[in-house]
């Protein structure tokens, strides 16, 4: 493989420039790539970079490092993991609630290459890419339900649109996990491939992407998504309110305190 023509390392994610394409990985594999703060904003200010007019990085490749993609949210920043800590109810409960947006808005393509865990807040950033492609050993699951949580952001949108409502609202309900073929079977991605080519294919779908014109890729991918853009707004105006108001339930606090504890969570309705 080639080397990267640039690096940048950040507080939770790195960046590797390969000619037209960019990879970026999060990096916290020791918490399974636990979506925080920082990589939200060092995504943000990465993808508003690249729609500076120059197109000199022309599609993007997300993925995780060590074994997964990304486990979700950071479970120590939900309610019931610390409750002498209060959250000002003006506040959203996550930080992430804007990512498919950028994503969604940014004039380059970007490929999601899903290795490992992916699940809770790692489905709705995979879901804001242009392309998924997942290793065969990819593990899948809308896990907030688990947590007494209501399914945030941009997954009650999105995934609807990609495998359907039936089926989105079975994998929210039930919060099971699911593996790479039967997300490649129920259309959220694209390909499976071995674990060991992952990156290798991803990298060789960019490049062919990033091959093309720069102005008619970002006009293609904007005409896309134009019709979405404003229904997507209106479910993230929805969801801030709806997961703060949850998030303070008895049910969520215990389905968190559950998963720390390692034990099944009795929700009772309060």
């Amino acid at each position: 493989m080639a080397q990267p023509t640039a690096v940048l390392d950040e507080e939770s994610i790195r960046i590797e420039e390969y000619d037209r394409v960019a990879v970026i990985t999060f990096n916290r594999p020791e918490r399974l790539n636990a979506w925080d703060a920082s990589m939200g904003q060092s995504i943000e200010r990465y993808l508003r970079a690249l729609d500076g007019g120059e197109y000199r990085i022309r599609c993007v490749v997300l993925t995780g490092a060590g074994r997964a993609f990304c486990a979700g949210g950071n479970v120590k920043t939900f309610p019931g993991a610390d409750l002498g800590r209060a959250r000002p109810p003006w506040r959203p409960a996550h930080t992430e609630a804007n990512i498919t947006t950028w994503m969604r808005r940014a004039d380059v393509p970007i490929i999601a290459a899903i290795n490992g865990f992916c699940m809770g807040m790692g489905i709705g950033i995979a879901l804001g890419a242009d392309l998924r492609i997942a290793a065969e050993d990819a593990l899948f699951q809308v896990a907030q339900m688990r947590r007494g949580l209501a399914v945030d952001y941009s997954e009650p949108y999105a995934l609807p649109r990609v495998v359907g409502m039936q089926r989105a609202l079975e994998l929210m309900f039930t919060a099971r996990r699911f593996t790479a073929q039967q997300a490649l079977d129920y259309g959220l991605v694209l390909e499976v491939v071995p674990a060991a080519r992952l990156r290798e294919r991803a990298l060789e779908l960019a490049s062919t992407i990033a091959a093309g014109p720069p102005l008619a890729l970002a006009g293609t991918k904007q005409l896309a998504y134009s019709v979405e853009h404003e229904g997507l707004e209106r479910v993230l105006q929805l969801t801030t309110p709806m997961v703060g108001l949850i998030a303070r339930t008895e049910d969520a606090v215990e389905g968190v305190r559950a998963f720390l504890e390692r034990r099944q969570p009795t929700f009772r309705g309060r």
